[in-house]
């Protein structure tokens, strides 16, 4: 029997601002691979620590959802378990990584980058498989710049001591 889905279920939406942006089409194969490899690390490193770490599909409410706002980023860590809801973080999370595609690059570098910067995201991640960089954005901080990494550096993750990626193991 061949189980037939609504096309509907297959979206995935964010709104920022009010603002409603589609997620679609799917990520790329080589998009999926960065992202796991990520999560290995990053996850693996977490294991029976407080934080836990998450991929996409997974609702974000930078706000709390006071103004229903959310985003879905590639990868999720929140230290606060009392942010956790079923359905995904209600409230500001720790670091956000988030992989370009063609189709979110721009979103991912300006809107959402000023909405995690404005709700208090302690790091954000934006990895470019295209170029094979990273670029780490120190959100506290009061230097707006990000450091840029290359696929041959080794990044140390500042909100957690001891956390070191080898991007060559991630490209």
């Amino acid at each position: 029997m061949e189980v037939q889905l609504d096309p509907k279920q297959l979206e995935r939406w964010e709104r920022i601002d009010g603002v409603i942006y589609d997620m679609t089409p799917s990520p790329s194969t080589e998009h999926q691979r960065i992202v796991g490899r990520l999560f290995r690390d990053i996850s693996g490193y977490l294991k029976g620590k407080t934080c836990e770490c998450f991929t996409a599909p997974f609702d974000v409410y930078l706000d709390g959802n006071k103004s229903g706002n959310y985003v879905q980023p590639d990868i999720t860590v929140v230290c606060d378990p009392s942010k956790l809801r079923p359905h995904g973080c209600v409230g500001v999370p720790d670091m956000v990584v988030e992989v370009l595609s063609p189709a979110t690059a721009y979103k991912d570098k300006t809107v959402k980058l000023r909405a995690y910067k404005a709700a208090g995201v302690r790091e954000y991640w934006i990895v470019d498989p295209h170029h094979q960089i990273v670029e780490v954005y120190r959100l506290t901080d009061t230097n707006v710049f990000p450091t840029v990494h290359n696929k041959d550096e080794t990044v140390t993750v500042s909100i957690f001591e001891g956390l070191d990626i080898n991007l060559r193991d991630i490209f």
